[in-house]
């Protein structure tokens, strides 16, 4: 399989490419992330934030995933996550700990997230932010951002932050590999610009992707990141996704 860089172009030919609707219909500025911004967006929204329109539609292209490949595939995501929850159990405790006591609020944050078939399910992770941190409403971070808690600073960088969704994998929400889910308030935004955009949600939402082992996470293009799920989603293998979890174990380690 060819390999893919930091830009679209280079998504294998196989690809489909991506279709984008006209400026006039593209996303609210306000819900656009800074593209110069290397924090990633926020994961954390404080007040209920009603998405302006429906987050998902049965698209009319069904990618072809085989019934055995994906009990394979189900199979190995609770074996791993069971495991991983059992084995690094005092790590996870370590780390509830840690954020008690740097910050008050819960350990846990839950989250609307969209997932499969445009399912929502409460995504969870560890608090990394204050407890307001969007009282005003969902929006991206940014690089140094005061919200961010000296603990969760850490848990960020090295995103232990997210290892609470090792549980949402066990029980059926998420899976090891997929696209990355998103909130409700923006997939209703950025399914208005890329009509492919559905697609994303015709699979399990992953803990990691193929658009975040290419270099696609945090505030960088939609477009971009979208291309690369939609490529996924269409080429789905088991070789892939145990591709995509190699890279994912060598930028941790190299603490990418």
């Amino acid at each position: 399989m060819e390999s893919a860089t930091n830009t679209p172009t280079s998504v294998p030919s196989a690809s489909r490419p991506l279709r984008v609707v006209e400026p006039s219909q593209a996303l609210d500025p306000a819900f656009a992330p800074d593209l110069h911004d290397k924090a990633g967006p926020s994961k954390q929204v404080a007040v209920a934030v009603e998405p302006q329109g429906p987050v998902f539609a049965m698209p009319a292209e069904q990618p072809p995933h085989k019934p055995l490949q994906r009990l394979v595939k189900r199979a190995i995501d609770v074996a791993a996550s069971g495991t991983a929850l059992a084995v690094g159990a005092p790590l996870l405790a370590a780390v509830a700990v840690a954020v008690k006591l740097d910050s008050p609020g819960p350990v846990l944050y839950r989250q609307e997230r969209v997932g499969k078939n445009g399912k929502s399910f409460d995504c969870l992770k560890f608090r990394s932010m204050t407890v307001d941190a969007e009282k005003d409403g969902p929006r991206w971070a940014r690089s140094f951002d005061s919200r961010v808690t000296r603990v969760g600073g850490v848990l960020r960088r090295t995103s232990i932050d997210e290892l609470p969704q090792l549980w949402n994998i066990l029980v059926g929400d998420m899976s090891l590999i997929g696209p990355r889910p998103e909130r409700p308030v923006f997939v209703a935004k950025f399914r208005q610009q890329f009509p492919d955009y559905d697609l994303r949600h015709t699979v399990q939402p992953g803990l990691s992707g193929w658009a975040q082992v290419n270099g696609l996470r945090g505030n960088v293009s939609i477009a971009d990141r979208t291309l690369y799920d939609v490529w996924y989603v269409r080429n789905f293998s088991l070789a892939l996704d145990a591709r995509i979890l190699l890279q994912t174990f060598g930028a941790v380690v190299a603490g990418e």
